[in-house]
């Protein structure tokens, strides 16, 4: 089996151990998540953020994103452009975002673009992770392409129920600087 092969198998595996967890247990267990980010001295120092918009059963973002709209950072947010082409747009309020491709929230399009090299801190969706920093992503490629050359600190959120021993990864996959999960924060060694 190829890479991608074990990718998919595996990404049909997680989304199949989350599906039994409800809204309610996955808006409980991502207070504890997010309290982490809100508590790191990384997250504090950042002036510039990019956080991606949850979705799903992913771990939510909002109260992250609302706490440093609050507190005065400057925050982006992805808008995918073009197949597996994604640039990071400046938003000042949740107002600024509407439901985009899959219902997804994404910025409107009068935003303005943020430059990558102007970003501190970056929080990644995944499917799943490891504790090598390796991410399991949705499979469009979107956040590798983007994540090249990404001189800002990467991390990634996952509930530690579906975390993995080891994602398979190959040349084009980003290893992120930290994971975060409900029992606090990973290095990564990279």
């Amino acid at each position: 089996m190829n890479i991608r092969e074990q990718k998919k198998k595996l990404r049909m595996q997680v989304k199949a151990e989350i599906e039994p967890y409800s809204q309610g247990w996955i808006l409980e267990q991502s207070k504890i998540i997010v309290q982490h980010i809100l508590n790191s001295t990384d997250y504090q120092n950042a002036n510039v953020i990019f956080c991606y918009v949850s979705f799903g059963k992913e771990v939510n973002t909002i109260p992250i994103l609302k706490h440093a709209l609050k507190t005065g950072k400057r925050v982006g947010v992805p808008l995918c452009t073009g197949k597996g082409i994604m640039e990071v747009r400046e938003i000042h309020s949740l107002k600024d975002l509407k439901s985009g491709a899959y219902g997804i929230l994404e910025p409107k399009k009068q935003t303005t673009r943020m430059e990558k090299a102007d970003i501190d801190y970056g929080i990644i969706p995944c499917v799943s992770a490891d504790r090598q920093g390796r991410r399991l992503g949705h499979g469009a490629g979107f956040y590798d392409r983007y994540l090249e050359g990404a001189h800002f600190t990467k991390v990634i959120l996952c509930f530690e129920e579906i975390m993995t021993l080891e994602v398979p990864v190959d040349e084009h996959d980003i290893e992120m600087d930290q994971v975060v999960s409900q029992t606090g924060i990973l290095t990564c060694s990279g």
